[in-house]
């Protein structure tokens, strides 16, 4: 997928071409919303090592959906002060995240538009998230978030905290975005998503076709190693790389733990993830700056009073 830096400035341009006096706080939000799962699945597994690593990701992957997100928009429309607007404003850029995903080269990976009714990931793959086309995009979406600053940071405080009723029904569909894909746990297991299904049933493993994005790859001489995001180690056959590096693969089992790789794309091991760390931290501070600005203001307000 590629970085925040670059959902942020697609984002803000398409959505603002539409809703032209949109908070450019919630069009931010909005273009991270389907990432939130996955930066919840890190912390979740950073605290607790007994989950099961399989349950954890068919659940991000169903709270990464587009259906899940709009869940999610619902919950933070209903605590800002122009609920209707917010909830499309942020509606569009879950859906602008998730078409910028599909057009990007994503294997054993890709979006759920339609779920909870079509569990198929749509992958388009035009180009790979380490290539021209996202560095432009990433470098536009750096220079429109740092032109646009000032104007984000001017616009009116739009959180409400007041409203019991808000607040009640903003718990109520927080508490559906966190309880529902224990739902759907068994669908995107059934449609073998990330090739789950596939990984799990270790026995059935040989002469079956598996992918992985972004794995680590670790050169051990004379042979290197592939680590799954469960925790899974695999040796590769039909393939020499003598460094380590991030590495997506097509190829197919020759038994439980060895693969034979069929094709393989190179990642940058910094990049993505650098431009992602970098765009979480200025939308964060974004949105804490200009509430301790509208906290400030609020209580020089009542002091004068």
């Amino acid at each position: 997928m590629p970085n925040t830096l670059a959902h942020l400035g697609v984002a803000g341009i398409a959505t603002r071409s539409i809703f032209r006096n949109a908070d450019l706080r919630w069009i931010y939000l909005g273009a991270i919303i389907p990432d939130l799962p996955w930066i919840l699945q890190r912390i979740v597994r950073f605290v607790s090592t007994s989950l099961d690593i399989f349950d954890l990701r068919l659940y991000a992957i169903v709270q990464a959906t587009f259906f899940f997100s709009l869940i999610l928009s619902g919950f933070f429309s209903l605590i800002s002060t122009a609920p209707l607007k917010n909830f499309m404003v942020m509606g569009f850029g879950a859906f602008l995240h998730l078409f910028l995903d599909a057009i990007q080269i994503k294997w054993a990976n890709g979006v759920h538009f339609l779920a909870p009714f079509n569990w198929q990931l749509t992958q388009f793959g035009y180009f790979w998230p380490d290539s021209i086309p996202t560095y432009l995009i990433t470098g536009a979406g750096a220079v429109y978030f740092v032109l646009n600053w000032r104007k984000s940071m001017n616009q009116p405080w739009s959180v409400i905290i007041k409203s019991k009723s808000r607040l009640y029904g903003a718990g109520a569909v927080l508490g559906l975005y966190f309880v529902l894909p224990f739902l759907f746990l068994s669908m995107p297991e059934a449609s073998n998503n990330h090739f789950v299904k596939t990984l799990r049933e270790v026995e059935a493993r040989p002469g079956k076709p598996i992918e992985f994005d972004r794995a680590v790859y670790q050169y051990e001489a004379p042979n290197g190693k592939l680590h799954s995001f469960h925790g899974e180690v695999f040796e590769l056959v039909n393939f020499t790389l003598d460094y380590s590096t991030l590495l997506s693969i097509r190829g197919e089992f020759i038994d439980q733990h060895t693969i034979q790789v069929n094709a393989h794309n190179v990642h940058s091991s910094y990049f993505r993830d650098n431009a992602s760390y970098l765009g979480l931290f200025l939308v964060a501070y974004l949105w804490g700056q200009s509430g301790f600005l509208a906290f400030r203001k609020k209580r020089q307000q009542i002091r004068v009073e």
